[in-house]
């Protein structure tokens, strides 16, 4: 078996496993794949497996194993000397948004808002320093490349990631910050407490110059967060003023339509 590098063989020594596992339970083998897998991405579409072994660190002949296993699985596709993601891919995602209430309840919710601000509507929930789109419905006139469902948007600078931040508890606030890179003023507690008060997070020209997104918590049957939703576009296609009284006020009766059946 080949043998992670030592950076990570040091950390899965050093990693507390569910449930009190031990760490010799923990499979290094699955998570070489997994770490294959994770590699590919919208400016990363073909790679080799040299390329691969240099971006994790593993030996080539390591690299070899879980990708023949991967394309042999169906998971993968060579391509002369490069790999590519196959459809099948998309069994793995297809698990978790069919077996999730929350994609399976949200998604005819963007698609409502969508058509009826004829602009850009997601849903997203936390994972680790990163929102991660799970619904989402955009107008026919947008080509919308790379920001579709699994798509992942920086807490620290998106209203989806800073309301769903502002939400947490203390530890588990200091917890997620603990993982930025220099964490900016905007994530401070004060701003994240009045983004808690205020019900909403609105923010403009941090993702994208030109654009702004407001957004709002959605909360389930017991009042805990876990998702958020909100309203993307062009600062010339809807002003400010208007994203902060009728898309706000839209996001929020949405938010109390969809929470007795978030579970």
């Amino acid at each position: 078996m080949g043998r992670l590098a030592d950076k990570d063989g040091a950390a899965r020594h050093e990693r507390e496993m569910a449930g009190g596992s031990s760490t010799a339970d923990f499979s290094e083998a699955l998570a070489r794949g997994l770490a294959v897998l994770a590699a590919f991405d919208s400016e990363h579409r073909h790679r080799t497996q040299a390329d691969l072994a240099r971006q994790l660190g593993l030996s080539r002949a390591t690299v070899r194993r879980a990708v023949l296993t991967l394309e042999h699985l169906g998971y993968l596709q060579a391509e002369g000397r490069t790999y590519r993601l196959t459809p099948q891919i998309l069994d793995l995602a297809g698990g978790y948004l069919t077996s999730n209430p929350v994609s399976t309840v949200l998604q005819p919710v963007c698609d409502r808002i969508c058509a009826q601000l004829d602009e850009a509507c997601s849903a997203a929930v936390l994972d680790g320093k990163d929102a991660v789109i799970v619904a989402r419905a955009v107008p026919n006139r947008l080509i919308a490349v790379g920001a579709g469902i699994g798509y992942r948007t920086p807490i620290a600078i998106s209203s989806l990631g800073k309301v769903l931040l502002a939400h947490l508890d203390a530890d588990e606030r200091a917890a997620v910050r603990a993982t930025l890179d220099g964490a900016p003023d905007t994530l401070d507690d004060h701003t994240l407490d009045s983004i808690r008060v205020d019900g909403f997070s609105y923010v403009a020209n941090d993702v994208e110059m030109g654009s702004h997104s407001i957004a709002v918590p959605l909360r389930r049957w017991d009042d805990r967060v876990i998702a958020a939703i909100h309203v993307g576009c062009n600062i010339e296609s809807i002003s400010p003023a208007d994203m902060h009284d009728e898309v706000l006020q839209l996001l929020t009766a949405a938010a109390d339509e969809v929470r007795p059946r978030l579970v």
